[in-house]
């Protein structure tokens, strides 16, 4: 039961990214999104990974490698359009 949670925490942690994910690409504007949002996200993910990994815990580090992934693409429209938008 455990692991089915962690799956289903981390696939609903992916749906989550999801709108706020097409929203920046459809705007291409990110002028009121804080960067240390995913900023802190990834680092927090990064903990999380380290720690399944040295626990040995093969599901739990799997489960999350979606959000994480999803993180890193609303992190990279981050940099991205403000970069765009500078210009």
């Amino acid at each position: 039961m455990p692991t089915i949670l962690y799956i289903l925490s981390g696939i609903l942690w992916s749906i989550e990214m999801f709108p706020q994910i097409y929203k920046t690409y459809h705007r291409k504007t990110v002028e009121d999104i804080s960067i240390w949002f995913p900023v802190i996200c990834v680092i927090s993910f990064l903990c999380i990974f380290i720690a399944h990994i040295m626990l040995k815990r093969w599901i739990l580090f799997v489960s999350q490698i979606p959000p994480f992934i999803c993180n890193m693409i609303f992190f990279a429209q981050i940099l991205i359009y403000r970069k765009n938008n500078e210009s």
